[in-house]
C-alpha cells in the first residue's frame, strides 16, 4: 500500500520538514500577540520574534541557494566495480537525462571533459538526451560530437526526438528495439537498447550466447524483464533520482511507474545488476530548476573478474 502511494507520502514529509524553520518564528509570533496587551513584556517579545524569523529566513535563503544555483550545478562520477569475464576489465561510462538546453550548462562542458579524461572503453547513453520535446540539433552535435569511446557511443531512446538525434549526432549508434555484439579481450557483448514497451522477446532472442548482456532503457521499468532473460548489467535513468530527496525517505517523486523501488543507484536482481542513473540535467520548466540531496550523476563502471 505504501509503494502505491509513496508520493503523497514524501509530500507530507517535504511539507513537514520544509515547514520546520517556521516553527520557531510562529512560536514567538503567538508569544509576541499575548505580550501586546502586556507593554513591559513587548520588547523582548519582539526581539524574540524577530531573531526566530531571521534565522529560519538565513535557512530557507540557504535551502534555495544551494537548491536552485548550487547542488544542479555540483555533478558527480559514481564508480561501480563489477565482476564479469573481462580481462582486462571493461570500462564503461554511463550518462543519462542530459536535457540539453540551447544554452550550454557548467554541467555539459564536466561531462565532455569528464569523458576525455577517463577516456572508456565504451559510452552508454540512456535517452532523454536533448531537453523534452526540443528539436534544437545544436546542443546535441556541440556535446555529443566530443563523445568518443574504443568500442563506440551507444544510446536507447527516451522521449528524443529521433530523426533530430541521427541528424546531431551521427557518431553515436541509436539501438532502437535492437541488439547489436561488440568483443573486448576476446569475450563477446551483446548490448540492448529497448523502446519503454515491448515485443521485447527478439531483442533478447539476438542477445543469446554472449559472454556479457548489458540492456539499455531509459525507464527502470523492465529491469524484472531483463533479470528474467538473464541480463548481466540493466542501464536506466529517467527518475533523476527524484530531484528532491529527503533523508531517510529518499526521492519525493520518481516519475516512474516502478515508484522507489528503483529510484536511484545499484539495486541487484539475481545475476542482473540493476542501476538507475540520477542523471545529468532536470525536468524542463515549468517545473523547478532544483536538486536538492541529489546531486546530478554520471556513472564510470568497471566490469572484470578482480573486482
Amino acid at each position: 500500500m505504501l509503494g502505491e502511494y509513496y508520493e503523497f507520502v514524501g509530500l507530507a514529509l517535504f511539507v513537514l520538514l520544509a515547514s520546520l524553520p517556521a516553527w520557531p518564528a510562529l512560536f514567538f509570533l503567538r508569544g509576541w500577540v499575548h505580550a501586546c496587551y502586556d507593554p513591559a513584556r513587548r520588547p523582548a517579545a519582539g526581539r524574540r520574534l524577530m531573531l526566530a524569523a531571521a534565522l529560519g529566513g538565513v535557512v530557507y535563503l540557504g535551502a534555495y541557494i544551494w537548491g536552485f544555483h548550487v547542488e544542479p550545478n555540483g555533478p558527480e562520477l559514481s564508480r561501480i566495480d563489477l565482476k564479469g569475464p573481462f580481462d582486462p576489465p571493461l570500462r564503461i561510462l554511463h550518462v543519462s537525462d542530459l536535457h540539453l538546453e540551447p544554452d550550454q550548462s557548467p554541467r555539459d562542458q564536466w561531462v565532455v571533459d569528464r569523458a576525455r579524461e577517463l577516456a572508456p572503453d565504451l559510452i552508454l547513453l540512456t535517452g532523454d538526451l536533448n531537453q523534452v520535446n526540443s528539436r534544437d540539433t545544436v546542443p546535441l552535435a556541440n556535446l555529443l560530437s566530443q563523445l568518443k569511446a574504443p568500442l563506440g557511443v551507444f544510446t536507447c531512446i527516451g522521449a528524443d526526438d529521433v530523426t533530430s538525434l541521427e541528424k546531431a549526432a551521427p557518431n553515436v549508434t541509436i539501438l532502437k528495439n535492437k541488439a547489436v555484439t561488440i568483443k573486448h579481450g576476446g569475450k563477446t557483448i551483446a548490448l540492448a537498447g529497448l523502446y519503454p514497451s515491448g515485443p521485447h522477446a527478439p531483442v533478447y532472442a539476438e542477445m543469446a550466447g554472449a559472454d556479457y548482456k548489458i540492456v539499455l532503457n531509459h525507464y527502470p521499468d523492465c529491469a524484472e524483464e531483463a533479470a528474467r532473460h538473464e541480463a548481466d548489467l540493466y542501464l536506466c535513468g529517467h527518475t533523476h533520482g527524484g530531484q528532491v530527496r529527503l533523508p531517510l525517505w529518499g526521492a519525493v517523486y520518481t516519475y516512474a511507474a516502478t515508484g522507489k523501488r528503483f529510484e536511484a543507484g545499484r539495486c541487484q536482481l539475481g545475476r542482473t545488476t540493476v542501476y538507475t542513473s540520477r542523471g545529468i540535467g532536470m525536468v524542463p520548466p515549468p517545473a523547478p530548476q532544483v536538486r536538492f540531496l541529489c546531486r546530478p550523476e554520471m556513472g564510470l563502471f568497471t566490469i572484470g573478474a578482480a573486482q
